[in-house]
């Protein structure tokens, strides 16, 4: 199931657009233009996504997903007996459903909060594990990260016959996106949530040849460009934009001394663009661009040092035989 809609909900929803109006202003407004990679992901922002995910050149979701078959029993075996596991970022949970997989034979009691900004996503993403894990107790909560946790944390508090143990889950390597100190800050926020018996299993993407990193962001089939331009079509949408993306590309490149991929989206030519609901019209120069996502490669050293940072050890790091990408197992020190 997933949640319905509540009073709370929709004022939610309102704050949500707002806070995207605001946004969009200011982002649009600065000398360097640029655009939280969180607005990326809207209903076709997240269909789009699930198709990237299959592309040959996007290593991430299929490297993730091997590690996660290979070593779920013993993810299993490190969190014990009776779990909930509450997921930031959820999208389809796809890959989640190797480690339920294993779970669901084990007959464990396990409830699971799959948390996704895209409600749409959540909805179809519950009914498809409740007809495959009909065992599994699966509560979807339309939020983003920190709302989101606080709703399933309640669920937790309110009913006894929700384990009180948690797993977090935040995979795909999600955490890239945030600065570095953003993560830190993340983490921290986290780590005061939850308790010694907790644990958290978090996907990084590993330091590489920039060749493999450029070319997961620009596939041959332009799903990524279609991602990347989505995020103007929603300002369309959503703030009456009249934005026309014909006349943006996107631009995705490995930057070498941040170790982090950079998206953006540039200006074919000098162009002015009006959005509606903003009253506003911002002029973009030829070659300007609209900085939209950062996607950040860590080493093992940096992984540890932050788990440490915030308030972690890390317990167990479960890579590929490349080294390519890294499921680290998080618990509260």
């Amino acid at each position: 199931m997933v949640e319905s809609e509540t009073p709370e909900m929709a004022l939610q929803q309102n704050r949500e657009f707002e806070e995207f109006a605001s946004d969009v202003a200011k982002g649009l407004a600065i000398e360097n233009k640029a655009l939280n990679s969180k607005y990326l992901y809207d209903k076709v922002g997240s269909q789009l996504f699930g198709q990237i995910c299959v592309q040959p050149e996007y290593y991430l979701t299929r490297t993730e997903a091997s590690i996660l078959n290979k070593h779920a029993h013993v993810i299993a075996k490190l969190t014990g007996s009776n779990i909930s596991i509450i997921e930031l970022g959820s999208g389809s949970s796809s890959k989640t459903t190797i480690l339920l997989s294993h779970l669901a034979l084990q007959k464990r009691r396990i409830f699971y909060f799959p948390i996704d900004i895209s409600n749409n996503i959540l909805i179809e993403g519950a009914q498809r594990l409740e007809s495959q894990f009909p065992n599994i107790n699966i509560i979807g909560i339309p939020s983003d990260y920190n709302i989101g946790f606080e709703r399933a944390a309640k669920h937790i508090a309110c009913d006894d016959k929700i384990s009180d143990r948690k797993l977090v889950l935040f995979l795909g390597s999600s955490i890239g996106n945030f600065e570095l100190a953003q993560a830190k800050r993340l983490l921290q926020t986290l780590r005061e949530k939850l308790d010694t018996n907790d644990f958290l299993l978090l996907g990084f993407d590993l330091q590489k040849d920039k060749s493999v990193l450029n070319a997961a962001y620009n596939d041959k089939a332009g799903v990524t460009a279609r991602f990347n331009l989505n995020l103007l079509a929603r300002v369309n949408r959503e703030l009456g934009g009249k934005f026309d993306l014909g006349k943006f590309a996107h631009y995705a490149f490995y930057n070498d001394d941040k170790h982090r991929i950079e998206m953006h989206l540039v200006s074919k030519t000098e162009q002015q663009v009006y959005v509606r609901a903003l009253g506003r019209t911002f002029a973009f120069g030829k070659g300007e661009t609209i900085h939209t996502e950062n996607s950040y490669k860590y080493s093992l050293d940096q992984i540890a040092v932050l788990a440490e940072d915030s308030g972690f050890a890390v317990k167990k790091n479960f890579t590929d035989k490349k080294k390519w990408f890294d499921l680290a197992f998080f618990s509260p020190s």
